[in-house]
């Protein structure tokens, strides 16, 4: 029973220290995307972003155009 004791204890420190390293390089890879997406927004300048999502002329017309003939 002792022996059985030991290997759970063994066990138990073995896979809490596993989850306790999973935990921190889950939280090193979040702070990593935290500092690239900070970094992304920061070189980003309103002149490069579209002042419109929507194109100023549709796409479509020609092709409306050449089915209608």
């Amino acid at each position: 029973l002792v022996q059985l004791e030991e290997e759970c204890y063994k066990y138990h420190s073995s896979m809490t220290r596993c989850w306790e390293e999973l935990i921190q390089c889950n939280a090193d890879i979040l702070s990593y995307f935290k500092d690239a997406i900070r970094d992304h927004d920061r070189s980003i300048s309103a002149k490069t972003c579209p002042t419109s999502i929507l194109p100023r002329k549709p796409l479509f017309s020609d092709f409306k155009d050449c089915m209608m003939l």
